[in-house]
């Protein structure tokens, strides 16, 4: 699983260890909330697509 998470304008302050330290913060609760680690891609502000009021279709890879 890829989670991909914009961060907000002026967040990064340039030092990539409090990025570092913000991806694992939001890796440890994901994982604590759905049992399952998942990756987290920090993302620039404005990259991610703005939703288009209607859900995405999750599509799961795994193989059972």
């Amino acid at each position: 699983m890829i989670v991909k998470v914009e961060l907000s304008d002026g967040s990064f302050d340039g030092q990539v260890e409090h990025l570092v330290r913000l991806q694992n913060e939001i890796i440890e609760k994901l994982r604590a909330e759905i049992l399952v680690k998942p990756k987290v891609d920090l993302v620039m502000p404005g990259s991610l697509p703005a939703s288009e009021g209607k859900a995405k279709r999750v599509i799961d890879n795994r193989v059972l």
